[in-house]
Formats: structure tokens, sequence, C-alpha cells
């Protein structure tokens, strides 16, 4: 999948790009959270994905062992986002940061330097922890299956309270702090086009006229089926956030659109020239 690099940090750490999320953060702002994180895998070897649970510490002091100091990095990220959406960047501190995760704030700043670089960091840690899995899931089948695939599940993490929390931040960032960053707030955006497109890619003919066409195409069908649908739950209330009405949502706006892209149609076969 290729990365959309304009307008967008170039950093890449731990296997995650932070271009990829479109989480517009400055330079030097993302540089501070990565060393942050690099010393988290550095100190702590690499994530588990066992939870954020904090790990009992050993009664007898010392270094922990490798896979509990990985757990507990994990449990730090997803501890100091939540303190960040409950309470803002504002009404955040350091302190109540490492107090809920039962550890201190010179570990806090030793790891991140500054509560921005751990805002930064805990909030690529949560995108990574939600993104990567749909992309490794999409199913086999025809191209209007897996495109309404991608639709639900981008549409589900959109509403997902966390996600929203953390759009809520990348906005006061924007607003507080306009030399930091640019305003953004759409969380995944790019990942789900990107995706998106990479179905369509292939689904066309190499060459073909409607190649050129699928950056364009792809925008269309994430806005159509995901960032509509996001604003008529959230904003105008006439849509319900159900599992049933999502589904029935995606399914009736991919019904319309075959109308005028055929290949939506389940059974039309699975090339954009068919």
């Amino acid at each position: 999948m290729g990365k959309h690099l304009s307008g967008l940090l170039v950093s890449t750490l731990s296997g995650f790009d932070i271009a990829r999320y479109h989480l517009p953060i400055k330079r030097e702002s993302w540089n501070e959270a990565a060393m942050g994180r690099e010393r988290f895998m550095k100190d702590d070897g690499a994530a588990s994905g066992t939870g954020s649970r904090l790990p009992a510490r050993d009664p007898r002091g010392g270094r922990p062992p490798q896979e509990v100091a990985a757990r507990l990095g994990h449990h730090i990220l997803e501890t100091a986002l939540a303190q960040f959406i409950a309470g803002g960047v504002e009404g955040t501190s350091m302190e109540a940061i490492a107090a809920a995760a039962q550890t201190s704030k010179r570990t806090l700043y030793s790891r991140f330097g500054s509560k921005l670089a751990l805002l930064v960091a805990a909030m690529e840690h949560s995108l990574a922890r939600y993104l990567d899995p749909i992309a490794a899931s999409v199913p086999r089948g025809s191209t209007r299956k897996k495109i309404a695939y991608i639709a639900r599940r981008m549409l589900d993490l959109s509403l997902q309270g966390d996600v929203v929390g953390i759009e809520a931040l990348i906005i006061w960032l924007a607003n507080h702090n306009p030399g930091m960053m640019r305003a953004q707030p759409a969380i995944g955006t790019q990942f789900g086009i990107d995706l998106m497109q990479t179905i369509l890619a292939e689904a066309s003919e190499p060459n073909s006229e409607e190649a050129g066409d699928l950056p364009f195409l792809a925008a269309f069908l994430f806005d159509a089926l995901v960032t509509v649908p996001r604003q008529r739950i959230l904003q105008r209330h006439d849509l319900h956030n159900t599992t049933r009405t999502k589904a029935a949502y995606i399914e009736r706006a991919l019904d319309l659109m075959a109308k005028a892209i055929p290949f939506l149609n389940e059974g039309r076969g699975n090339r954009l020239t068919s």
C-alpha cells in the first residue's frame, strides 16, 4: 500500500508510519515522541500485545523482565491516552498520568521528554492497534464485499469513544498550537482511502483508463460509506448507531452507486471493466 506523504510527517517508528494514520504532527514534536518510543523499545523490548493491565512488581525490586517491561510500556501509553481524553490536554498533568499508571513522573519524562511527546506517542499507539488489524483481515471475495467490509470496520472504529476522543485532542492541539500542527481531525481517513484504493487497483485492468480515476474513486467511496454516515450519527442524529442500521446503510449506498459504477454489483464480477 502506498504511503501518501504530501503535507504529512515522514517518520517511521517501530514499523509504524504516522503518515499512514493521517495524524499531522509537526516534525519536531513527533521526533521527540519517537525518541520516547525508541527508549521504550530499547529498554522494554518488543510489544507483546498482552493488554494494558499493569503487571505485578517483583517484591525483590530490580529491573523487571523484558515481557513485563513491555506490558508496562503498553499500560503507560493506554493509561495516558485515557487521561488525556478524560481531562483534556490542559487538565491532564504528568503527575496524574504517573499516578494512574502506577509509575513515577521521572519515568515518564525520561522515556518521552514532555507531556506533548507522551500524548503523540499514546495516540500513535492507539491508532496502530486499531488500524493495522483492519488491513490484515480484509476477506476474500468480490470487490464489493471487500469495500463493504472496510467501510463497516472503519465506520465502527470512527465511532469508538477513544477515537472520538483522539479527534477532540487533535482539534484542541490545532486550535491552541497552530504553529505545531495543522487542523486535520480526520483520524485514519487516508489509511481507509489507501486501503480501498488497493482493493480497487487489484480489480482494475493494468494501464486502463479507470486506473487513473482510482484515487478519486477511493476517496469518494470512503466519504460516501464512512464520512457521511459518521456525520449523520454524531452530528445530525438521524442515523442510529446500531450494527444493523449501519450495515443496511452501507449496502443501500453501494446499491445506489452500483447503478453508475457497475463493478459494485455483486453479480457482475470483480473487474472494473466488467
